[in-house]
C-alpha cells in the first residue's frame, strides 16, 4: 500500500519561533519539535479538527533536533497533553533541556504562587524523564516507520530526523549548519541517502546577501570591538537570550582567546553557566579553559550571562559594557541552494524562513527551477495549511 503522508505547520513556518510541524504517516501522528517563543506559541488546533485528531493523547512520537527553546520550549505542556506519545532526543539534547528549563524556572512558566511553582516543577521533571535518549545513525524501529537520527551541527547535539517507510525517505533538517564551529562539525549525513521529501530549516533563504563572507566580517567586528574595549579597561558583558546560547558563547570566546584574538583575561561565569559546562564535560564536550571561573570576579574581565548585567557589575568604578550576542551557525543561502542541488529531492517543505526584508521571497525557488539538473518542486508552508506530499 501506498504510504499517505499530510504536513502541517503549525508554527515556526514563514516565520521563526514556535518550530512545530505535525507530519501523518498513515495513521501515525508525529510531532518534529515543539517550540515556543516569548509571544509565539504552536497553533494545535490545527489538528485537533478532521481531518486529524480529536485529542493531543493520539500523537504518536514527537521528535526534537536540538535545544534551543523555539524548538522546544512547548515540551513541558505537550508532555502531560501527549500521554500516549514517546518523545525522543540525542543524550545531549535531553540534558541541555534539562538545563534550560531548570534555568528559566518554573515562574517562566506561568506559576505565581509557591503551589503552582511546586506543580510546575514537578512537570518539569516528568516531561525531561520522559525523553528517550537515542544517539546519532541507530535506527529506531517504530510500526510504520523507521527514524534515525544524524548530526546536525548547529549546537551540539543537535540532530537531522530521517523518516524512512517502505516506499517513502523523508528528512527534517531541524537547524544546521554547513561549516564547522569552535562547539560542532558541520551536518554529517551518510553517503548514497536519498530523500524525495525534505523538510528544511531555511532561516535565510529570503535572504541571498547573507553570505559566508558576511558572517566572518560581523565576528570580526564584534571581536574587534570587544578587544578594544577590553584593552581600555572595560569589563565586557556578553548577553545572550538563554542558557544554551550563553553556553555557545562561552566556547566562541574562550576560542577566540586561544587563538589570540582576543586578549586573554578573566572570563565570568554565573553558577547555572558553569554546572552545564561542566556537565557537558563529562559528556565529552569540552568547553573550560584555566581562565574560565564562576562570576562574580574580582578584577576587571569578561561576562557572559542571560540575566541583569546589573549583578555582575560588583566592582567599585567598574566600567562596564554590554553587547548582546548570539553565535549559533545557520546555513547561508547559497548553503542551502548547495543543500537542495546535492539531495535533489522531489519535494522541498521551507520552514522557519527570515522575514523578507530583501524582498527575495521566491528568489531561491526561481534560482533552482532555472537549474536543468533540479527537480525539487517547492513549498512555503503556511501555518494551518494541510499539505498533501
Amino acid at each position: 500500500m501506498k504510504t499517505r503522508v499530510r504536513f502541517v505547520a503549525l508554527g515556526g513556518g514563514q516565520e521563526v519561533g514556535a518550530s512545530c510541524y505535525f507530519l501523518q504517516i498513515n495513521e501515525w501522528n508525529i510531532l518534529l519539535d515543539c517550540g515556543k517563543a516569548p509571544h509565539l506559541a504552536p497553533q494545535f488546533s490545527f489538528i485537533l479538527r478532521p481531518p486529524f485528531l480529536e485529542s493531543l493523547r493520539q500523537i504518536n512520537h514527537i521528535f526534537i533536533s536540538h535545544s534551543h527553546y523555539d524548538h522546544v520550549g512547548e515540551l513541558v505542556y505537550l508532555a502531560s497533553a501527549c500521554t500516549q506519545g514517546s518523545i525522543y532526543a540525542t543524550p545531549i539534547t535531553k540534558a541541555l533541556i534539562a538545563y534550560l528549563f531548570w534555568d528559566m524556572g518554573a515562574t517562566y512558566l506561568g506559576a505565581k504562587t509557591s503551589r503552582q511553582q511546586e506543580y510546575e516543577e514537578i512537570r518539569i521533571k516528568t516531561a525531561i524523564s520522559s525523553i528517550i535518549a537515542e544517539g546519532y545513525c541507530r535506527p529506531i524501529p517504530l510500526p510504520g516507520y523507521t527514524v534515525t537520527f544524524y548530526e546536525a551541527g548547529h549546537i551540539p547535539g543537535a540532530a537531522m530526523v530521517h523518516i524512512k517507510t517502505p516506499d517513502r525517505s523523508i528528512l527534517y533538517t531541524g537547524d544546521f549548519s554547513c561549516q564547522p564551529s569552535a562547539l560542532t562539525p558541520s551536518y554529517i549525513l551518510p553517503h548514497g541517502l536519498q530523500f524525495d521529501t525534505i523538510i528544511m530549516c531555511g532561516l535565510h533563504a529570503k535572504h541571498p546577501s547573507h553570505t559566508a563572507a558576511r558572517i566572518n566580517r560581523q565576528t570580526r567586528l564584534l571581536m574587534k570591538s570587544i578587544h578594544k574595549k577590553l584593552e581600555a579597561g572595560y569589563s565586557v558583558y556578553l548577553e545572550t537570550a538563554q542558557l544554551t546560547k550563553a553556553w555557545e558563547v562561552l566556547q566562541v570566546i574562550n576560542d577566540a582567546m586561544e587563538k589570540n584574538s582576543l586578549p586573554t583575561v578573566p572570563v565570568y561565569i554565573d553558577r547555572y553557566l558553569l554546572s552545564l559546562a561542566e556537565n557537558m564535560e563529562r559528556m565529552n564536550v569540552r568547553v573550560l579553559k584555566p581562565w574560565n571561573h564562576a562570576g562574580p570576579g574580582t578584577v576587571p574581565g569578561l561576562w557572559i550571562g542571560r540575566k541583569d548585567p546589573k549583578a555582575f557589575y560588583t566592582l567599585p568604578n567598574m566600567q562596564g559594557y554590554t553587547k548582546k550576542v548570539d553565535f549559533s551557525l545557520h546555513p547561508t543561502y547559497r548553503e542551502l541552494k548547495h543543500f537542495i542541488l546535492t539531495y535533489n529531492p522531489k519535494t522541498v517543505i521551507l520552514v522557519h524562513t527570515g522575514d523578507d526584508v530583501e524582498g527575495a521571497a521566491n528568489c531561491l525557488e526561481a534560482e533552482l527551477m532555472a537549474c536543468a539538473a533540479c527537480r525539487s518542486q517547492f513549498i512555503y508552508a503556511e501555518h494551518g495549511e494541510i499539505y498533501t506530499i
